[in-house]
Order: C-alpha cells, then structure tokens, then sequence
C-alpha cells in the first residue's frame, strides 16, 4: 500500500519531522511575495528570502542523493518595473543554500487578458531545477514523456548511442532511429486539460495543472518513490502522485484548502483502486 500523508500545518514543521534523505522529489509553488491576498497571508518582498531559506534548508536535507527540487515562482510588477526577489532567491539558493541550479523550464499557459503599458499577455511562467548531486546522478528518465520522432529514417550503417547517454545515434548532424525524441524545457499545459483541473474551478486561486505536475513526475521519479509537496494548496501533486504509483507528503497550513486537497486525493486514490480491480478482473 503506497504512503499518502497529508498534513494540515505549516510546511517547515513537516519537514523538519521528516527523516534525512527521505524525499525523491519535491514539487511547489510557494505563495508569490505581495500576491493573492485573498488566498494567503501575502509574504513582504523585503523578507521573502528571510522566510523560504529556513524551508529550502530542510528541502535539500530531505531531499535524497539522486533527487530533485522543482520550485515555480515568478515576480510581480512593481510601479512598472518586474521585481527582482524571485532572482535573488535564485542566488541564495544556489550561494547559501548550495543548490545546484539545473536548469529553468517554461511553463506555457493560456494568456491572461489585458492591456498593460509596455508589457504584452502573460502566456508563461519560470520552473526552476534544483538537485543536491550533479545532473548525472540524479534520477531522470528523459523520454517518460518524449513523443515519436517524426523524423526518424532507416540507416544500414549501425551506431551506437553516445557516451553521453542520451539516447540518439547521429549522422552528419542527423537524428536517426531515435523512435521516441526528448521533450524540450518548454511545457505547454493549460489550466483546463483535465476534469481534475476543472473541479477546482473557482475554488483555489493559485492551482496548477495536472499535465504539468505529470511531466516532472514522470521524467524525475520512478514508481514508489516518495514526492513532496510543501505548500500543497488544492492537492493537485498528490492527485498526480497518486495516479502514477508514488507514495506522495503534502503540507497545507489553511483549513479550507486542505480540506479540498484531502478529498481531491481521496477520490484520486479510489479511482487507482477502481482501476487495480478492473486489471485483476480483465486477467481473469
């Protein structure tokens, strides 16, 4: 039976009840300095660092050897101008922390209407990639979510993969025979692609959707690994977590949100439990 464990308390107190190199992967978006009001108690962005480092120090204890630390945020504009915390918290994670910083992926997204004096819509927001080990030693299954090549040809000369592992034989510059190509860093995955997503509507301000929560899921755990979210908000991490077969930790300190995220996961865990039966059924 794979772990759930949810709790409704603040985040760093769970995570400083987790043992040492617990946790495979972790998945957050924690509340966006000055931002949603409404939906929590909005962090200055004076003290924003002061406030995630302490959390980000008990991620990377948690967090094991061939693990890795995905971390959404984006800054707001200030009197014209986009802020500079989310950039410095970069630097502090990687200087005071000792992250290593990977890699940034671009979330796509619908665009959000508007007109705004020098800026155009907003169609995207950053991910950043944080591991405790080099990239090479990290858990990464880089085609879990590739596509079929369409530009792979017969070849009668045979090549061997590269050194580097990736999974591509070359000629002259040429992909061949590669039948499932590796996905890019850009991640185009709308707010409304899944009946999960939509039952949240109006209910969460700051959801994310489950095809991009499914993406890093996939391509940097493997099954029966544990995955951590420690600002679970609507549950959407644990619903994925639970969907492909990972034990998943997720902390929301407000009641409300909470309660949508136990039942959200409860109903996730009964639809992998329906499907279990209906797999022993059909071997029959």
């Amino acid at each position: 039976m794979r772990m759930i464990d949810l709790h409704n308390d603040d985040c760093l107190a769970v995570l400083k009840s987790l043992p040492d190199n617990s946790v495979n992967l972790v998945i957050t978006s924690p509340p966006y300095a000055e931002q949603r009001r409404s939906t929590y108690n909005s962090i200055s962005t004076e003290n924003y660092i002061e406030w995630f480092l302490p959390i980000a120090i008990e991620i990377k204890r948690v967090l094991t050897a061939d693990g890795s630390f995905f971390l959404n945020i984006k800054s707001h504009v200030e009197n014209g101008n986009r802020h500079l915390y989310t950039y410095k918290l970069l630097i502090a994670l990687t200087e005071e922390v000792d992250f290593n910083f990977i890699d940034e992926f671009c979330w796509e997204k619908i665009p959000f209407p508007g007109k705004f004096q020098g800026r155009l819509k907003n169609a995207f927001e950053p991910i950043y990639h944080f591991t405790k080990s080099h990239p090479k030693h990290i858990t990464f299954n880089p085609t879990a979510c590739g596509d079929f090549n369409k530009y792979t040809k017969p070849t009668k000369k045979k090549r061997n993969n590269p050194a580097s592992g990736s999974e591509m034989s070359v000629n002259n510059g040429n992909m061949v025979n590669v039948k499932i190509a590796r996905p890019s860093n850009l991640i185009y995955a709308p707010n409304t692609d899944a009946s999960h997503d939509s039952k949240l509507k109006g209910k969460h301000s700051a959801t994310y959707p489950t095809k991009l929560v499914e993406f890093f899921i996939k391509t940097f755990s493997n099954e029966d690994d544990v995955v951590l979210d420690p600002f679970m908000g609507s549950g959407t991490t644990g619903v994925v977590a639970k969907s492909l077969n990972r034990n998943f930790i997720g902390a929301e300190l407000k009641p409300e949100y909470f309660a949508i995220a136990e039942q959200m996961i409860d109903e996730a865990k009964m639809q992998v439990t329906q499907k279990h039966f209906d797999t022993l059924f059909s071997n029959d």
